[in-house]
């Protein structure tokens, strides 16, 4: 299978859990949603005010995004089931997103898409590409071969997008928390 079909199947597993986190967050979690959360007024006024430790909120990002990029290289050198992880994170990727922006919708109407891609944007582009280096090669592996550009690109995707999302996000979210 070439560049396009595996290109179509991350799409469809990306696309099936996005689906899922939706209809998730209609029917299983609408409750939850509306009685608390990160889009409650109470959080949001909060966050607005607070004054974010960048340097401390850097080493955080770090953190959690190297150990999910670590879980992942580790799960990935296990043959049998190597596809199926890559299935995994881009089903469960897709969830999360579905239900990250229904939520804000449920809870902020139109405006919780505006939230959701002040939230993401830059540095969802930036993890894309990071992640997606090393998933498209476990997932094509044996006819891919692991070399220096894909690390340098991994590490430097990646690299850009924890800068991008402890330095700017924190920027963005209050310049949108004070335009509502």
């Amino acid at each position: 299978m070439g560049m396009r079909g595996h290109g179509r199947i991350f799409l469809f597993l990306c696309l099936t859990g996005f689906v899922a986190g939706i209809l998730y967050a209609n029917m299983g979690a609408r409750d939850y949603i509306l009685a608390t959360g990160i889009f409650s007024d109470y959080f949001l006024e909060q966050y607005a005010q607070a004054e974010i430790q960048t340097q401390d909120y850097f080493w955080y990002i770090l953190s959690v995004r190297t150990g999910l990029l670590a879980v992942i290289a580790l799960l990935g050198q296990m043959k049998r089931i190597r596809r199926w992880i890559v299935s995994a994170a881009l089903v469960w990727t897709g969830f999360l997103g579905g239900l990250f922006f229904t939520a804000a919708v449920i809870k902020m109407g139109p405006m919780g898409i505006v939230f959701c891609l002040a939230a993401i944007l830059p540095q969802a582009s930036f993890y894309i590409a990071g992640y997606g280096i090393v998933l498209w090669y476990f997932y094509s592996y044996p006819g891919s071969a692991w070399n220096s550009a894909k690390t340098i690109g991994t590490i430097l995707t990646i690299g850009v997008g924890i800068i991008s999302e402890s330095y700017l996000t924190p920027i963005f979210l209050k310049i949108f928390l004070k335009t509502i």
